[in-house]
């Protein structure tokens, strides 16, 4: 990955200050180039939401404006005036950069949340040297880390990777990041989808008595275990393994499925994360 671009915006509401950078950080810092490109390969490996941008989309609309500057204070702006609203988001740094990739080139804007941290801090007290610890809140955090909220678009294929958490917002559980900051209804992630069918599994199978619930959950995870290998997850055949001859519980799981799930076969582009989460695999 070669970064042409990045800059850092403070979003720090506790001390309700938004700090816009003026001017984008220097990409021949090896060390800066490091740490985007860790967060980078740790938000892919994610529990990631995939999807095209539309035309109409509001990122899509920011992106077509020339001057990287402007454009990231723009999103800035917008992003600390949501989480200022809200005392259950947490204050962090907006990071955001250019890149070229083997796959295309890429925008991407993390949201860095503060970690708090204490470092020690050498003071002198009467003249006297004086050890001491200091609690500092805007720590960010390591490359390793995962971090709550990002996306990553391919600017060629408008494809995107959107990385999300959930907070209580006015007593209800928000997915502010795509709902309200960058205004689009993503697809629901892969585990989002791994616990529809298993949910639904089980419902019917407490239904039928021809389907106990344990070997129902055992083949499902049998079935999905097959799926991540071939790099998709066909709901139908969940359906057919599963209930095999029980028409109606067949039926029923499907009209379920439909309710929550777009697509009958649902393409999974992570399949190591999600196999290590399969407890049952298939030895046959």
């Amino acid at each position: 990955m070669i970064i042409q671009h990045a800059i850092l915006h403070i979003l720090d509401t506790n001390t309700g200050n938004l700090i816009a950078s003026q001017n984008e950080m220097s990409v021949d810092n090896i060390g800066i180039h490091d740490y985007i490109e860790k967060l980078v390969s740790k938000i892919y490996g994610g529990d990631v939401k995939v999807g095209t941008l539309k035309s109409e989309d509001y990122l899509q609309n920011m992106l077509s404006i020339q001057n990287f500057s402007e454009m990231t204070t723009a999103l800035a702006t917008k992003l600390f005036d949501i989480i200022s609203e809200s005392q259950t988001i947490q204050p962090g740094d907006m990071l955001s950069f250019q890149a070229s990739t083997e796959d295309g080139a890429i925008f991407g804007l993390i949201k860095l949340n503060f970690v708090p941290r204490y470092a020690h801090a050498v003071e002198y007290i009467d003249d006297q040297m004086v050890n001491n610890l200091v609690l500092n809140q805007a720590i960010l955090p390591a490359a390793t880390q995962m971090v709550d909220e990002a996306i990553l678009v391919n600017t060629e294929t408008k494809r995107y990777h959107l990385l999300e958490k959930k907070h209580l917002i006015d007593g209800q559980r928000v997915a502010y990041f795509s709902e309200k900051f960058l205004n689009m209804t993503p697809d629901t992630s892969i585990k989002e989808n791994l616990q529809v069918i298993k949910r639904a599994v089980k419902n019917v199978a407490e239904k039928y008595d021809s389907a106990p619930e344990h070997e129902a959950l055992a083949k499902t995870q049998e079935v999905i275990y097959e799926g991540l290998e071939a790099g998709s997850i066909d709901t139908d055949m969940i359906a057919e393994k599963v209930f095999s001859d029980n028409v109606a519980a067949k039926a029923l799981y499907k009209e379920k499925i439909a309710e929550k799930v777009f697509a009958k076969s649902i393409p999974v582009d992570n399949t190591q994360k999600y196999e290590k989460n399969i407890v049952f695999k298939s030895s046959s």
